[in-house]
């Protein structure tokens, strides 16, 4: 019976971590959270009955005890969903593409990290791996403290100043390696490709980060598994690895 009521208990507990985050449908609302909070924004824009990268990140990141913990603590969270089956209602849906266009997304997922102001700072899509591998991607984010300004005497200045950003201090840059197919997500006539540190879609160009400097890439056709690109005006194709 003990070892019974421990494991409902446990189980409580992990699907309370779990459950943790409380999304957000509005972005105005997310930055007064955020600027009381001393926190980031992480806006997440996905097809939540459809597309087969965004239940793989939210299933694998977000739904997760590890990321839940890491993000309470740094990010008030925002999604932009777009089903095709379940009902959201109009008004929302209508936000939902506004913010959509705000931010210039064009595929799922798409993951944009925003400063209290809403400025962006950060831009990602699908990371294999789980929570501390899509953490490793954010790199200084992940370290980086907002913190507020004191208050000046009152006798000098008796209006309080506004909160101020702390630039996030320089680190060592992450290192990209040789050009990587990272992963393909969207409908097929919306296809996105993310190489290495860009997300692309057909007829984009992009400077991506490769062997420590930038290449301009164009992405001319997305495949099932490889696209097809040029590098510096060199045509290749890129498989997607397993």
């Amino acid at each position: 019976m003990h070892r019974l009521i421990l494991l409902i208990l446990l189980t409580w507990t992990q699907l309370s971590r779990a459950e943790g985050l409380e999304w957000l449908g509005d972005l105005e609302s997310a930055k007064e959270k955020a600027k009381q909070e001393n926190k980031f924004i992480l806006v997440y824009f996905t097809g939540s009955d459809w597309c087969p990268w965004c239940k793989k990140l939210s299933s694998e990141v977000f739904n997760q005890p590890d990321f839940v913990d890491f993000a309470r603590a740094k990010f008030v969270p925002v999604e932009a969903d777009f089903p095709r089956w379940r009902p959201i209602g109009n008004l929302q849906m209508e936000a939902n593409k506004a913010l959509q266009d705000k931010l210039h997304v064009s595929g799922y997922p798409t993951v944009i990290i925003l400063t209290p102001d809403g400025q962006e700072i950060h831009r990602l899509g699908y990371v294999a791996g789980g929570p501390s591998a899509f953490i490793s991607q954010l790199g200084p984010i992940a370290k980086a403290q907002i913190v507020s300004a004191p208050p000046p005497p009152r006798e000098l200045e008796p209006r309080r100043r506004p909160a101020a950003f702390v630039p996030i201090p320089p680190e060592t840059p992450i290192h990209y390696g040789a050009l990587t197919l990272k992963a393909i997500s969207g409908a097929k006539n919306r296809r996105m490709v993310l190489i290495n540190n860009a997300s692309l879609m057909t007829g984009e160009t992009a400077k991506v980060k490769a062997e420590n400097h930038d290449v301009v890439v164009c992405c001319k056709e997305i495949h099932d598994d490889s696209v097809l690109i040029t590098c510096d005006g060199k045509p290749m194709e890129l498989k997607l690895g397993k």
